[in-house]
């Protein structure tokens, strides 16, 4: 089935509401947006047949193996998927969401500050 990556999310959301187990929806996220024909003939056309079948391949186990994962990881959790969906704030502790705010602040004002020395138009600095 073809599909693209950004109408990939939605619709593994809805299948995951209707029972679907996560793994599955994320198998379905990987896989399905890596194999539709325009990429599948482009990998035949640049490379051969064989990298083709090697690039299916692998597009296969990693999603299967990371669909696995996933599915292990609810199971040792004691997580129902759809019990969580938007409520994914409440299954992240209070303590590490403020670490994690304050991570991204602190890069995101890194990147801004180191962003800022090297404007277009200026000469670097010495």
């Amino acid at each position: 089935m073809y599909v693209c990556a950004t109408s990939s999310t939605p619709i593994a959301a809805a299948l995951i509401l209707k029972g679907l187990n996560p793994g599955a929806a994320l198998v379905f996220l990987l896989a399905g947006p890596a194999t539709n024909a325009a990429t599948m003939n482009i990998v035949k056309n640049i490379f051969n047949t064989r990298a083709l079948i090697i690039y299916l391949s692998m597009i296969a186990i990693c999603s299967l193996a990371m669909g696995f994962l996933l599915d292990w990881i609810y199971v040792l959790s004691g997580i129902q998927a759809s019990a969580t969906i938007g409520q994914a704030s409440e299954i992240i502790p209070y303590p590490a969401q403020l670490a994690g705010a304050l991570i991204l602040t602190l890069l995101m004002a890194w990147n801004g500050i180191s962003g800022m020395r090297h404007l277009p138009g200026q000469a670097p600095a010495s």
